[in-house]
């Protein structure tokens, strides 16, 4: 678990707090987590049982507008490498590695185009792709969230009243089961654990704490065209994804690995969007830190 003596504040150059955790032994190989959607830093708890033993250091940052960082308004994908630049310099850090999990997956995307050298190998966990993936598969969505993503992609105006009954839902509802009747069997499996399902349900109590602001802000930058590009990125990028996703369909993963140069995909027979991120953690942190030089 991540303890409250890891959670640690940064005072950016424009005078805006950037949150974050930093967890795992500190001569460990430097990994940013990039926290899913709607989401914040608790999220990489889910690590925790596997860092002292693969050797790695956590360091994971608060969106702006999620948990204790303050809101930014007009901020963007590409834009958020500048406060993770920041903040590795804060810690003395000249190369990391990136996961991002879930609506983190842009987020890492982003690091890995926009510090070259400095951020990388990374790996996609269940992530979301670019606009041009989502429309491939967006058939393959569960419904409900096809028709979120249709909506706010042709009304961006739309977006607080597609994210506000879900935002409303998670701040009033601690103990929300994450709606488990959409997910995967598997996912229903590792969710019946408590304490994996406090650290979810916790990182999403967090993350809302100031409002849905930055979970609008989130689906409007996730459908529109991104101010990051694919081809930019050079270090390796690993792509994990369970075949059984119910939440971030497969096809997704599929559908980025063919624009995206360094992509190497990792499709698991029957694994969740749940799933896959515990069962798997130790292959995925392993094989992640074993794809950097880190000399």
């Amino acid at each position: 678990m991540i303890t409250s003596e890891t959670r640690l504040r940064l005072t950016l150059a424009d005078g805006r707090v950037l949150a974050y955790a930093d967890c795992g032994p500190p001569s460990g190989v430097p990994v940013v987590y990039c926290h899913g959607f709607p989401s914040s830093s608790r999220e990489a708890g889910l690590l925790a049982p596997v860092l002292a033993a693969e050797g790695v250091r956590l360091i994971a940052p608060d969106r702006p507008g999620y948990g204790a960082s303050s809101p930014q308004a007009g901020r963007s994908l590409g834009g958020f490498a500048d406060d993770v630049a920041a903040l590795l310099d804060h810690l003395g850090v000249a190369k990391a590695a990136v996961i991002g999990v879930s609506g983190g997956g842009p987020y890492a995307l982003s690091l890995l185009a926009r510090l070259p050298g400095r951020l990388g190998p990374g790996a996609l966990v269940a992530g979301l792709g670019p606009p041009s993936a989502l429309a491939i598969s967006r058939a393959d969505f569960f419904p409900i969230v096809r028709w979120a993503l249709h909506v706010v992609g042709i009304a961006p105006a739309l977006a607080p009243l597609v994210a506000r009954p879900v935002v409303h839902a998670l701040r009033l509802r601690g103990r929300l089961r994450l709606g488990m009747r959409l997910t995967a069997p598997a996912d229903r499996e590792v969710l019946a654990d408590p304490a994996i399902l406090d650290i979810l349900v916790g990182a999403q109590h967090v993350g809302l704490m100031q409002g849905g602001y930055a979970a609008v802000q989130d689906l409007l930058l996730y459908v529109r065209p991104w101010d990051v590009s694919l081809a930019a990125i050079r270090a390796p990028c690993t792509l994990w994804h369970g075949t059984a996703d119910r939440i971030v369909p497969a096809a997704v993963a599929v559908a980025l690995a063919e624009v995206l140069p360094t992509a190497r995909l990792r499709l698991i027979p029957g694994e969740g969007h749940y799933s896959l991120p515990i069962r798997h953690r130790r292959a995925i942190v392993r094989e992640l830190i074993a794809s950097g030089h880190w000399s």
